[in-house]
């Protein structure tokens, strides 16, 4: 007996040349290595006829999850969370959705990581993308989490810990409870009975910033001591203390990012959680710095400010590919 052939969604019968063109280029669109040319062409075909607009738009606006990407750029229910709001899923309804759409494979789940990171959705709090959640613990202490951020917590009798997995937390220690208040980061523990704390983990960097109180951070055969208004830096073997501004170390929690001479790179990495899209820098421009306020809660508008600001160029195409690099 023949072989049954797989079909595919674009050799339905239903869909015309510019359906299938369409859905070739959201596929191109959302893989995250989409090349300068790819996206000239892209533009070239969707100007072409209004036949080839129609259809991207029918595609970008009608599926989830590209019709957000293509319209915002930010999750729906997810978009501008403002302090004291707060959105928990159930993560078993969450993982059956995944499962649905892993199956999709290729596109679907390159543009659902962008809303949902995967390897966060099993730990005890995680948020999505340009979803901010503010909490509290059992024992009093309070959270709040910045966009593609988790943790796992561990409140005993004896202790109370956590486990920082990565993103970027503010920390209120409740000094009334007089156990014990560990924070596992990794190669580094924080230990700290008060205070407010503001932490950054992604890939091999670690920050840990004091806005009140103090605590030691131990790890790698050292104990350092951290007081207000410090902060200690790790990235690779180089540990830097640092003077921090307290205001601007926190004022992420409303949805500002306050910049002092930082790097074009870095500050993008700060935006990039808020926006659901893809954003590409060119790397002569990378470690160019800046200087600003941006509003991350309008990542778009805060990525054209700083392109703006430092005299660089920024295209955006099909509402969610953004690219920025120099002027000529």
């Amino acid at each position: 007996m023949a072989k049954a052939r797989s079909r595919d969604v674009s050799d339905d019968a239903r869909i015309d040349d510019s359906g299938r063109a369409a859905i070739r280029w959201m596929v191109i669109l959302t893989s995250g290595s989409m090349t300068d040319r790819q996206l000239r062409d892209f533009d070239s075909w969707r100007g072409a006829s209004p036949r080839n607009a129609e259809a991207w738009n029918r595609i970008s606006g009608g599926l989830e999850p590209f019709d957000i990407l293509a319209r915002s750029g930010l999750p729906r229910g997810t978009v501008s969370r403002l302090p004291g709001q707060t959105v928990r899923a159930d993560r078993r309804a969450v993982l059956a959705g995944l499962a649905g759409l892993v199956a999709l494979g290729g596109a679907g789940t390159a543009s659902l990581h962008r809303f949902v990171p995967f390897e966060d959705i099993l730990n005890d709090h995680y948020t999505r993308t340009a979803e901010q959640d503010r909490f509290s613990l059992s024992d009093g202490s309070q959270i709040v989490l910045a966009p593609r951020s988790s943790i796992n917590v561990a409140l005993t009798r004896a202790e109370r810990s956590l486990e920082f997995v990565r993103g970027q937390m503010m920390l209120d220690v409740n000094a009334r409870d007089s156990r014990p208040f560990t924070l596992d980061m990794g190669a580094f523990r924080l230990d700290a009975s008060s205070g407010s704390f503001v932490l950054n983990r992604r890939d091999e960097r670690l920050s840990v910033a004091v806005l009140t109180g103090s605590g030691t951070v131990e790890g790698r055969g050292r104990t350092l001591t951290l007081r207000s208004s410090e902060r200690l830096s790790f990235s690779g073997g180089d540990i830097v203390r640092s003077k921090v501004d307290i205001e601007a170390a926190s004022a992420w929690t409303t949805g500002i990012a306050v910049i002092d001479d930082e790097s074009i790179a870095n500050i993008i990495e700060q935006i990039r959680p808020y926006y659901a899209g893809f954003i590409r820098i060119s790397p002569e421009i990378a470690d160019r710095h800046a200087t600003g306020v941006f509003n991350l809660f309008d990542p778009v508008a805060a990525l054209d400010t700083l392109a703006q600001s430092v005299g660089l160029k920024m295209t955006q195409t099909a509402g969610f590919w953004i690219k920025i690099g120099p002027t000529a």
